[in-house]
């Protein structure tokens, strides 16, 4: 994809799921990728590649993470906000500490890093941040009260972003996910141990099947590029049709 050669990106959750696919994808178009990891224990799960232990929730942590990265690697052009976590619960079944920590982790996470991000990618003269959202965010589910909840802000926050710092050269869009086969939805475990709640989640997709996390990181990877040189404040829905529905 034009303009991502040479690029330098942080991707957030890249022990994983979307966010390695996305760390990956982002190597293979020839940027120079930090992975984002939670833990000590992750790096195991990036081997070859330049990690870096972050825990989205903590303001100090992203500001010395931004810092090092811009003085060791002169600069940063690419930010994709990756990190999420996902209990269930209705309003009523939820604890206060749940949904601190869910909003922590997925809402406010989100703009701490797009915060420590922006002077660095400013003086960049722009570049791309991409924030992991979900269906969630942009239609209803049941017993995911704070989840959606967060993912709804993130759709928010990402379109706030776009218009504060168009004039930075900065494009801030958002992707949307659909039920994607991940550690984090166990959705490979489900097919062969619940196949009948399984068969009832395929079925909310028009495409008659969950998606891959290479789905989501080729249209993070179409964001991050020049090829969407004129979309910024964009939620994309990578769905298989889930929101049609």
């Amino acid at each position: 994809m034009r303009g991502l050669i040479g690029k330098i990106a942080l991707v957030t959750g890249a022990a994983s799921g979307i966010g390695h696919a996305t760390a990956m994808r982002l190597t293979e178009e020839g940027c120079k990728v930090v992975f984002g990891l939670y833990a000590e224990s992750e790096r195991k799960n990036v081997p070859g590649a330049d990690p870096v232990i972050l825990d989205v929730a903590s303001e100090q942590d992203w500001l010395r993470t931004v810092e090092s990265i811009s003085a060791r690697l002169g600069g940063l052009d690419i930010l994709v906000n990756c990190a999420g976590i996902s209990p269930f619960g209705t309003v009523e079944s939820t604890s206060m500490k749940a949904w601190k920590d869910v909003l922590a982790t997925n809402l406010t996470g989100t703009m701490l890093g797009c915060r420590a991000a922006v002077p660095h990618l400013r003086r960049r003269g722009g570049g791309a941040i991409v924030n992991v959202a979900s269906v969630n965010g942009i239609r209803g589910s049941g017993n995911l009260v704070a989840y959606g909840a967060s993912k709804g802000g993130v759709v928010a926050l990402t379109m706030a972003l776009a218009i504060d710092h168009a004039v930075d050269r900065i494009r801030v869009n958002c992707v949307c996910p659909g039920t994607i086969d991940t550690p984090m939805t166990s959705m490979s475990q489900k097919k062969i141990e619940e196949p009948e709640r399984y068969a009832t989640i395929v079925a909310k997709h028009p495409l008659g099947r969950v998606g891959k996390p290479d789905e989501v990181a080729s249209a993070i990877a179409f964001l991050a590029s020049d090829e969407a040189s004129y979309m910024t404040g964009a939620s994309i829905p990578v769905d298989g049709g889930r929101t049609i529905r």
